[in-house]
């Protein structure tokens, strides 16, 4: 993720362990979102969804968005929600969040969070 431009500029890439139910998330941040991060006035929530239904479905998505509730403190910029969502059927609409117990099983491994051409990106892995 670190390119030597950022290194050159004393920007380095980050990595944070916490911990979520007995289990170790690794949350890598690149220099870019780093850099981003520190500019920012709010905290950023990074919700990592993985949904269930007739297919699998992996997605990072990005908000402005106290920290509080679910949201699991990072640090003072950076705060991270894990949704996991299992349906009863694949029908749309008949979706539901899953139970707690459900998502425990559910946690990633590893998020990886990018700031690329004025937009957030970013991936897990299980």
């Amino acid at each position: 993720m670190m390119n030597w431009l950022s290194r050159f500029a004393g920007h380095a890439d980050s990595s944070t362990t916490i911990n979520v139910t007995d289990r170790k998330i690794e949350i890598l941040c690149s220099a870019r979102a780093n850099l981003a991060l520190a500019k920012r006035e709010c905290p950023l929530v990074a919700e990592v969804e993985l949904a269930f239904a007739c297919i699998a479905r992996k997605q990072v998505r990005f908000h402005d968005a106290p920290m509080g509730g679910d949201v699991i403190g990072v640090n003072e910029r950076l705060g991270l929600l894990i949704t996991a969502i299992v349906p009863h059927t694949c029908e749309t609409g008949k979706a539901k969040t899953a139970t707690e117990i459900t998502a425990k099983k559910f946690m990633p491994k590893r998020v990886r969070i990018d700031y690329l051409h004025g937009a957030w990106v970013g991936e897990y892995d299980l």
